[in-house]
């Protein structure tokens, strides 16, 4: 069952979505304005802001509750506070600056204590431009968090060889937005599409989870030595939209695994990170037979690998509940976001789960639409 506990319908389209920890959603409608709604009314609050182009990402600082990250179309990242969200606290150089002609961006990510932001690129061919003519060519000693950032700022695994492809990873200590604290360009060899950091443990908040169209997931440690960076590499063995930690609904110390949503959202994938979890449970986990459009994922207490799945039909326009496991697939719940045809463009782009109960197996469900927000209840049990 899915009962709706309220929605908000609003006539400026929207891009980008994202939830923090508080429980407040913040929506970024067309190219010059954040949107806020409180968790419990969906009250909207609007601001008009100014950017060099569209945002296209947007994402939270879970452990500094007031830090909001955008990032757009060029590369620019800034650092938005909730209190006063209509001037940016701090902003990098466009990114595409740093690359070879035609670089663009669509996604970037910052980790949950605001040290660090992240942003991945196009795959795009040449020699990078160079910045700073008084740096030097020699490889440089690792920077660290702790340590002044200095020389070229491009990092010590940077491949430079002319004329070859490659996505970017380009990331920035927060501290000084000025030049890139890393840049990496031998994670992915294809577009990346999604950036997430780690948010379930304080130690490891420097964990940064990518997906491309080479079909890799790949998990890496942005303060490691370089020769420690990439922890691991999943292959999804087709193009990987969609990247996420699987954090339980009930929150541990670690999460348990890592998942991807490939081929245009409509394939799940999961692998697990703890070395005693049965790898083969994993690699059982089907995608519902009438999910067709996956928004995100999260693990239910159980034995055995069990996850409740949020997506929608092919024409975006209801919620679906599903629960997956090694025995079974099966759509749950669902429910048609709209009880009657609307002028609005109604397609579901973002869900998230806001909170549970596992006493009565409950979920409180988020999901935003091209116009509209919805608070939802499902029943998880099975």
């Amino acid at each position: 069952m899915l009962k709706s506990l309220r929605k908000r319908i609003f006539k400026e389209i929207t891009f980008t979505a994202a939830i923090s920890t508080p429980g407040s959603v913040l929506v970024s409608c067309l190219e010059d304005q954040f949107a806020f709604f409180d968790f419990c009314s969906l009250k909207k609050s609007s601001y008009r802001v100014e950017g060099s182009s569209r945002c296209v990402v947007m994402d939270f600082a879970r452990a500094s509750t007031n830090t909001f990250l955008s990032g757009d179309f060029d590369g620019v990242v800034r650092l938005w506070d909730l209190r006063n969200p209509r001037q940016s606290t701090s902003a990098s150089e466009a990114g595409r600056n740093f690359l070879p002609k035609g670089a663009t961006f669509y996604a970037a990510a910052v980790s949950p204590d605001a040290r660090l932001v992240c942003a991945g690129s196009c795959v795009v061919t040449g020699k990078r431009k160079q910045t700073d003519k008084k740096a030097k060519k020699s490889k440089r000693l690792r920077m660290s968090l702790d340590e002044e950032i200095d020389g070229s700022g491009f990092g010590d695994n940077y491949n430079d060889s002319e004329g070859e492809s490659s996505a970017y990873l380009i990331c920035w200590d927060t501290r000084q937005m000025g030049r890139p604290l890393l840049m990496l360009n031998d994670v992915h060899s294809d577009d990346v599409n999604h950036l997430v950091f780690e948010t379930n443990s304080p130690s490891a908040s420097s964990r940064l989870l990518s997906c491309a169209d080479d079909g890799l997931v790949c998990l890496a440690d942005l303060n490691a030595p370089p020769e420690d960076r990439l922890i691991e590499v999943f292959n999804a063995e087709r193009q990987a939209n969609y990247c996420g930690f699987f954090n339980p609904v009930v929150s541990t110390d670690i999460s348990t695994g890592v998942y991807a949503f490939d081929n245009m959202r409509s394939h799940f994938t999961a692998w697990p990170l703890a070395s005693e979890e049965d790898d083969f449970q994993w690699q059982r986990l089907k995608t519902p037979p009438h999910a067709r459009y996956l928004l995100s994922a999260t693990r239910l207490p159980s034995n055995q690998a069990t996850a409740c799945l949020l997506s929608t039909s092919a024409v975006k326009r209801d919620l679906r509940l599903s629960l997956v496991n090694p025995e079974n697939t099966k759509v749950v719940a669902r429910r048609r976001l709209f009880k009657e045809e609307v002028n609005l463009d109604s397609d579901a782009f973002y869900a998230d789960v806001l909170g549970s109960s596992t006493m009565e197996g409950t979920l409180e469900v988020l999901v935003v639409t091209r116009h509209s927000v919805h608070r939802l209840l499902g029943k998880v049990t099975e």
